[in-house]
């Protein structure tokens, strides 16, 4: 038969044994055409009478799987049953039909994909600073995981050190100890060629200056293409990959112009494109909005967040904007060098506006830091204690006073 057959009543029954998201899986796929047409001719092979076989009784006719009528005559898509179908009426011609061909691979669950490690993990992480004859620690044994495919937000005060976090996971400076791992690459143990292949095609880094991101005599289109030229890649490829950008970017029709012509918030979009020329899968931004207005910071954040779910690549973002938790999944909050906190925004039943609730990080070594104000409020001089309700499973915190009366006890007993 030349013609493709249609969906039939089969195909519908079997689809109701289907684990959903086959179900959905199925939905935009089609059987291969050599299946289509092999299943096809043996029903048509079944359909075709004989003229001197006997009629067949009704033992034999449920024991042969064939179809009903020319209506029946699509296959079943190939799809896991989890039982057997119970007896379908018979027909006119007392047919059933074709069993499904066996199932393919079972579907990946989400609990596997939480077991893969993080693309992202910073254990025990320190950078220390020596100029003249001064160490200034910048990172103070900084814990972070970051999942493949994860947009995060990491935000602080001035000289916090989040920026030297990023510097870090960039490649531009080396950790001074701990460990550092993005995707397979060690970053405190890694040569110096390694370190400029890692820069050149694993990651891509936005500025806050808009004019450090772009080449100003060069066109937004050259500028794309630029650091694909520098990999070694072919101009059909540089040229796809910078109409792929532009057009995931909303800016197709401004190909042609040059930096200068262009406002603020669509340089920043520009120079996001230049970072995923190569396609990297980790992107980091230092400031991306730090010379932008309100409006023009939603559009970039709005445009990171649409590359993020567009191309899946991981993005890291260091700012100091207020409402950044209503574009990433998460937010780190540094203090002093190491991490403090992390927020995220809970859905409401208002809509668009959600409740950020925030919660104190443990460290690997059971470090606790907490903010200066809760500090203030409880009057901790230093050192406090901690105790635990059995029954609530809170936890309560007082200020020390056994150091106090330790040293008056040695004392009493040093004037004896």
């Amino acid at each position: 038969m030349s013609e493709t057959p249609q969906n039939s009543n089969a195909d519908d029954y079997a689809r109701q044994f289907m684990p959903p998201e086959r179900r959905a899986r199925l939905a935009a796929e089609q059987p291969p055409a050599n299946i289509v047409e092999e299943t096809v001719a043996v029903a048509d092979a079944h359909l075709t009478p004989t003229v001197d076989e006997p009629p067949a009784s009704v033992e034999e006719v449920s024991e042969a799987p064939v179809a009903t009528d020319d209506a029946s005559r699509d296959v079943p898509e190939m799809a896991p049953i989890a039982q057997a179908p119970p007896p379908r009426p018979a027909s006119d011609n007392g047919a059933r039909p074709v069993a499904p061909a066996p199932a393919p691979e079972p579907w990946q669950t989400d609990d596997e994909d939480e077991s893969t490690p993080a693309y992202v993990e910073a254990n025990d992480l320190f950078k220390i600073y020596k100029p003249a004859d001064l160490e200034v620690v910048a990172l103070r044994g900084v814990d972070l995981e970051v999942r493949a495919g994860e947009l995060i937000g990491i935000v602080g005060a001035s000289g916090s050190g989040k920026t030297t976090l990023l510097n870090i996971l960039a490649g531009l400076e080396r950790p001074s100890a701990g460990r550092i791992r993005v995707g397979e690459r060690d970053l405190l143990d890694i040569t110096d060629q390694d370190l400029v292949a890692y820069r050149r095609r694993e990651v891509g880094f936005v500025w806050q200056a808009t004019g450090r991101n772009l080449v100003p005599y060069l066109s937004v289109r050259d500028n794309i293409e630029l650091p694909q030229a520098i990999a070694g890649a072919g101009k059909r490829q540089r040229r796809e990959r910078a109409e792929e950008l532009l057009e995931a970017l909303q800016m197709s029709d401004k190909g042609r112009r040059y930096p200068s012509e262009l406002s603020g918030g669509e340089q920043q979009r520009v120079a996001i494109a230049v970072a995923l020329a190569n396609n990297p899968p980790l992107l980091l931004a230092d400031e991306p909005t730090g010379e932008l207005d309100t409006n023009m910071a939603e559009d970039v954040f709005r445009m990171l967040q649409r590359i993020n779910r567009r191309f899946g690549v991981t993005i890291i973002i260091v700012t100091h904007y207020a409402g950044i938790a209503r574009w990433v999944d998460r937010v780190v909050r540094i203090r002093d060098g190491r991490i403090g906190s992390e927020s995220y925004l809970m859905s409401s039943y208002r809509g668009d506006e959600g409740q950020e609730e925030e919660y104190l990080v443990v460290d690997r070594a059971g470090r606790l830091q907490l903010p200066r104000e809760y500090v203030e409020q409880l009057s901790l001089e230093g050192l406090a204690t901690a105790g635990m309700d059995a029954d609530t499973g809170s936890i309560t915190l007082r200020p020390a006073t056994a150091p106090h009366r330790s040293r008056e006890r040695w004392e009493t007993i040093a004037d004896d």
